[in-house]
């Protein structure tokens, strides 16, 4: 998907010096200012938990390519081609912040995310197993992989599908309006960080969708 390149663009390395910021983090701003409407710097500082040169800097990139527009006194707002670009990203990713599963895994933070009609991606990555190792090389300790279908979730396997018939499971992720076809993505870490067991998911998608687009 050409679009989440931009996502990748944004934060490239320049003049040697790697941002602070990641994807994660502008699809998060860019979701907040969807929702919100303008914000300040400073409150764009809370909800990333980057310093103010980050935050400036990835406000300064964001405008460079037109997808927000900033003023004084009011703040940073998305324009008409950020709003575009965040309505056809919220469109196919719903962040999942948090779960508790101990039938999963005891004493560990699981955050991450669904993708809509994401099954497919499995075989344009190379299997579970890839896509597994790209969320721990992108700070997991581990990920657990799902898709869904006529109201079961099944763990992707070699040779197909295996029925995972955890409650537990479904009743955490109703909220979600999972669908069938859908791919859940979740990051497993061993401490009670969870921004980094979802920005380590989110981070390895936009990655793997970016590649796909990439191929078109």
């Amino acid at each position: 998907m050409k679009k989440m390149m931009v996502l990748l663009k944004i934060t490239e390395e320049r003049g040697g010096v790697k941002p602070a910021f990641s994807p994660y983090h502008v699809f998060k701003l860019l979701e907040f200012l969807h929702a919100r409407g303008v914000s300040s710097r400073h409150e764009l500082m809370r909800l990333l938990g980057l310093g103010e040169a980050s935050v400036k800097t990835l406000l300064n990139r964001l405008r460079e390519i037109g997808l927000v527009s900033i003023s004084r006194p009011h703040g940073t707002k998305l324009t008409e081609a950020g709003r575009e670009l965040v309505g056809s990203l919220v469109s196919i990713i719903k962040l999942i912040p948090h779960l508790r599963l101990e039938s999963v895994c005891v004493n560990c933070t699981i955050s991450g995310l669904v993708l809509s009609s994401g099954y497919a991606i499995l075989r344009k990555v190379g299997g579970v197993v890839v896509l597994r190792d790209l969320i721990v090389r992108e700070g997991a300790d581990g990920a657990l992989i799902l898709t869904y279908s006529r109201g079961t979730f099944y763990l992707p396997v070699t040779g197909g599908l295996e029925e995972l018939g955890d409650e537990e499971l479904h009743q955490q992720l109703r909220d979600f309006h999972v669908r069938d076809g859908d791919l859940i993505v979740l990051g497993m870490c061993y401490s009670s960080d969870r921004e980094r067991c979802l920005a380590a998911a989110v981070n390895a998608i936009i990655k793997v969708l970016s590649f796909e687009g990439s191929e078109e």
